[in-house]
């Protein structure tokens, strides 16, 4: 019989409605475990929520709700400990990389995996989008013009009330920062704590239909513990 997971969501947010497949596999016997870890209470209390839908309450039996910064709650834990990782959007939250790759190489199993979705790997900053604007180390820059990026550069998010209405002001209380770092850090960094590294386009990492590869562009960092 195989071992039962132990699977970390690293910032995981408001949605553990999704996953379905995945989640089969956990419930299935033996039952497997998904940590779900969050620093916001705001944020688990609405993932909590979805669990009272019949459809989700199972799931119930499986996810431990912990609310911790990811680093803390990664240092916390026995080596060797985690099948996987699964960050979505969160390690471009992530100040110092290093850290977490040291973390990561200590508390994933041999072979055990880290399946991350990034921001970008582009080197460059628009200064709008459809509902953000963007702040590059602090500075705003004009909407017309993009601005290089490098490494460590702190990118702050800030979110329109309106998507496609920057006249509407921002929304209160949604700032966010996030720091890019270029695949050639990534993949030092992955060498120097002994992980194998996929890095970039989804559609050329994970096996998908023709029709998938056309509905969603999505940029993906994998790390395979050797």
């Amino acid at each position: 019989m195989a071992a039962p997971l132990h699977v970390a969501e690293l910032g995981g947010g408001a949605h553990p409605d999704r996953y379905h497949q995945f989640f089969d596999r956990l419930l299935s016997e033996p039952k497997g475990q998904i940590d779900w870890v969050d620093i916001s209470s705001e944020m688990l209390d609405l993932a909590q929520d979805y669990l009272a839908d019949q459809k989700y309450e199972r799931r119930i039996e499986i996810i431990k709700f912990i609310k911790s910064d990811i680093l803390a709650y990664l240092d916390r834990q026995e080596d060797n400990k985690l099948d996987l990782a699964l960050m979505k959007y969160t390690l471009d939250h992530i100040k110092d990389p290093g850290s977490l790759f040291k973390l990561l190489s200590h508390k994933l199993k041999p072979h055990g995996k880290l399946v991350a979705t990034l921001t970008t790997l582009k080197p460059e900053l628009k200064a709008i989008s459809t509902n953000a604007r963007f702040l590059l180390n602090g500075e705003e820059f004009p909407v017309d013009e993009t601005r290089p990026l490098k490494d460590g550069d702190e990118i702050t998010i800030k979110f329109f009330k309106e998507s496609g209405h920057p006249e509407a002001g921002y929304l209160e209380n949604a700032e966010t920062i996030k720091y890019y770092y270029s695949p050639n850090t990534l993949k030092k960094l992955a060498g120097d704590y002994g992980f194998e590294i996929s890095l970039g386009d989804w559609k050329e990492i994970v096996p998908v239909s023709q029709q998938d590869k056309e509905d969603l562009d999505q940029t993906m960092l994998v790390l395979r513990k050797k």
